[in-house]
């Protein structure tokens, strides 16, 4: 009886050891995981820094409107090419060579009409200068006859939009084939008073410094709107010229004096986003005015490298951002 009773006390207590020393177990192992945390030094994790890929911008005419900025002066679209026949007005950005050839077919009120040619090269250059070379000749009774060549550097006072007008100077030299060579100084003007309407304006001072010391004080002006963006332009240029030379008369100098006051449509029209055509003709209204003067204008705009402001940030544009 007493072996019966032994058994069986001995059978409970291996049955209540066996689940107390799995508890025990389990809050050995929770008891230990904050140590084994810490002993493994993990790290919480962390939110990866943006990184940024950068690459340079659109071309200065790969633009959608005439009217959006471009280059390092933040200067409108249509400011970058000729946008007026004898109306010149602020700088190309750097990095951009224009041509331009010019056909005038100018009709004095006496004499045989002429056929005149200009030739122009444009350098956009740093700082918001730039570097212009033309030559001028004329065929007539199919003879070409070289004129002259004019060198000037022209200059923005500040990036387009810092001053009112955005002055440009303009100084250079005329080297001339048959006349003593001439200099002159110039100031460009330039506003854009909406997106659709732009004006521009030269003042102009030339004398020459030899022979007959021809001198002429010019003033250019035209406004023009855009009818078709990026396409199609129509406006009204203005000419005023007065010009005075020193001449000897009977062993005494006397000064002759002429003005010059010319107006008409101006219709610049751009085949491709880096061409443009142009028809302006003038009409004389003083008896010193030539009847009439048809200027036919065709430029190319041609861009060596992207052009580079002097701000880094400016300079490249960001394309992605990868996370």
């Amino acid at each position: 009886m007493n072996r019966i009773i032994s058994e069986n006390s001995s059978r409970r207590s291996t049955w209540l050891v066996a689940p107390v020393s799995a508890a025990l177990a389990a809050l050995c192992v929770c008891m230990s995981l904050p140590g084994l945390a810490q002993s493994t030094n993990v790290a919480p994790p962390s939110r990866l820094e943006t990184i940024t890929v950068f690459g340079r911008g659109p071309g200065l005419h790969e633009v959608t409107s005439e009217s959006d900025r471009v280059g390092p002066a933040n200067q409108p679209e249509w400011t970058t090419r000729r946008a007026f026949a004898e109306t010149d007005i602020y700088v190309i950005p750097p990095g951009e060579i224009e041509f331009n050839q010019f056909y005038i077919s100018s009709h004095p009120r006496h004499g045989k009409p002429e056929n005149l040619f200009e030739s122009e090269f444009e350098v956009g250059l740093p700082w918001r200068t730039q570097f212009d070379v033309e030559v001028n000749y004329t065929a007539n009774s199919g003879k070409l006859e070289y004129g002259s060549t004019l060198l000037e550097i022209p200059h923005a006072l500040a990036d387009w939009g810092e001053i009112p007008l955005n002055p440009t100077l303009n100084g250079g030299w005329r080297f001339n084939a048959d006349d003593p060579d001439a200099y002159f100084v110039r100031l460009l003007l330039a506003e854009e008073f909406t997106k659709r309407l732009h004006f521009g304006a030269t003042l102009s001072y030339e004398s020459q410094v030899g022979g007959e010391h021809e001198t002429v004080y010019e003033l250019n002006a035209a406004l023009s709107y855009v009818a078709i963006d990026m396409k199609l332009t129509l406006g009204i240029e203005v000419l005023v010229e007065h010009e005075t030379e020193r001449e000897v008369v009977a062993g005494a100098f006397e000064w002759e004096r002429s003005t010059t006051v010319m107006v008409g449509p101006t219709l610049p029209f751009k085949p491709t986003r880096n061409t443009h055509l142009g028809l302006v003709p003038l009409f004389g209204l003083t008896h010193d005015s030539p009847v009439a003067e048809v200027f036919v204008i065709f430029g190319i705009d041609l861009e060596f490298g992207r052009w580079k402001s002097t701000s880094e940030e400016e300079r490249l544009r960001p394309v992605r951002r990868y996370r």
